[in-house]
């Protein structure tokens, strides 16, 4: 028995490396927000703290276009030609330049649109600030370490970029008019991060730039396109609560759902990890069988932790933020159902449609939550039932949807269950 474990270990190594180097991440990722969150609202104010969140959102419509579905598609082209040098030079320079004109394409588009934000009307200045966003999702090629499955670089990187954030929010903020110091400081942050991951691209890693063909270019756009969609319609919908939020509901709403949101995304960090270390071990093996033993041992873990959260979520609250927070109680519990239903569709999706090269129907699941939201806010609109709480449980049932799509799928090709 020891010596089945033992080579249990030798055989995964790479795998327990990378969750090891990815969990000391997230552990501190997650302790960051638990000290700084609670100082930033208190300081700067629920409408300032709102208003960032809101130029967040917006610039995070822009992100999208920007990364453009690289971190999935890029990921397995890596991960499938790690040994191959001259096809890495040629994916690195493709997805850099691709990703550089998409930046330029973007603040673009945010010239544009401020001109018709009313709330950006006296705050252009944080807009264009808050583009960090996208610049960091440029600079910094996450998609290169996940595919050599190099997770220490990632860890390491971050860590500097984050405690520089952490160092610098007490130092330069103490009163509402230094909120233009958030985006500034995450800027910050992103440009040593970023500097960083290139360095060790091109001077450790040895990966030369290279002006790629035309034909390149396009196909790499090509096969990212349906990614692009996916990720399109999931970030949609993440964001548009909070838009619509802040231009019918006010700025203060908007900080008590970001702050639900937020709940949740510390609850899926365990989640995330695993799926950033698996998906190039899936993208090679195909092991279905690993991942349906995951979602069962999943479920479990998200539906006990979910339940612990409803008797818990005040003091969560009341400790995160504050007792003027304790109105986000509700959306607390509502938006954190989906931690249940994410953990099973994570497993459905990303990990299975798209390793198996299903990319299409996994850009046609993902886009119909994205009609099925539009739909449901249309109803709401039209009948004056615009809320808060409904967009929350609209949340939710967009994530039960997916699952319901993705068992679908996977059950028309054949992939639910292996025979």
């Amino acid at each position: 028995m020891v010596e089945k474990i033992k080579q249990a270990l030798v055989n995964h190594k790479t795998l327990i490396q990378n969750f090891s180097y990815l969990s000391a991440l997230q552990v501190f990722n997650m302790l960051i927000p638990l000290i700084t969150y609670p100082y930033l609202i208190r300081v700067l104010g629920k409408e300032t703290y709102g208003l960032i969140v809101y130029a967040q959102a917006i610039v995070g419509y822009l992100l999208i276009l920007v990364s453009f579905g690289f971190n999935i598609s890029a990921t397995k082209d890596i991960s499938v030609n790690r040994h191959n040098k001259e096809k890495l030079n040629e994916i690195v320079s493709s997805v850099l330049i691709i990703k550089s004109v998409l930046f330029v394409f973007a603040l673009a588009i945010l010239f544009v649109a401020l001109n018709f934000i009313p709330q950006a009307r006296d705050s252009k200045v944080l807009f264009y600030l808050t583009m960090w966003m996208c610049l960091y999702e440029v600079i910094f090629p996450i998609w290169y370490f996940q595919g050599i499955e190099q997770m220490k670089y990632i860890t390491y990187i971050t860590l500097v970029s984050r405690i520089t954030f952490f160092a610098l929010i007490f130092v330069l903020i103490h009163e509402p008019s230094d909120y233009l110091f958030v985006p500034i400081i995450n800027g910050v942050g992103a440009i040593i991060a970023g500097s960083a991951s290139l360095y060790i691209i091109f001077k450790i890693h040895k990966i030369k730039l290279k002006k790629p063909l035309l034909s390149h270019l396009k196909q790499y756009c090509s096969d990212s396109f349906y990614l692009f969609l996916s990720t399109s319609s999931i970030q949609i919908v993440l964001n548009a609560n909070k838009i619509i939020i802040g231009t019918f509901l006010g700025l203060k709403e908007v900080a008590y759902y970001d702050l639900g949101q937020k709940i949740l995304n510390l609850l899926k960090v365990p989640l995330a990890i695993v799926t950033q270390v698996l998906f190039p071990h899936i993208s090679k093996t195909k092991d279905i069988n690993l991942l349906n033993r995951l979602i069962i041992f999943t479920t479990i873990f998200t539906t006990i932790s979910y339940f612990s959260l409803w008797i818990f979520s005040p003091y969560a609250v009341t400790i995160f933020a504050g007792s003027d927070m304790l109105e986000a109680v509700s959306i607390v519990r509502i938006l954190c159902i989906s931690f249940v239903l994410v953990g099973i569709s994570q497993y459905l999706g990303s990990m299975r449609l798209i390793p198996y090269g299903y990319n299409k129907l996994y850009a046609y699941a993902t886009t119909s939550t994205l009609l099925i939201y539009f739909i449901l806010v249309l109803i709401a609109g039209t009948s004056n039932q615009i809320n808060i709480i409904f967009l929350s449980w609209t949340s939710v049932f967009v994530d039960l949807w997916m699952v319901l799509i993705y068992v679908y799928y996977n059950s028309k090709k054949g992939i639910l269950i292996k025979v």
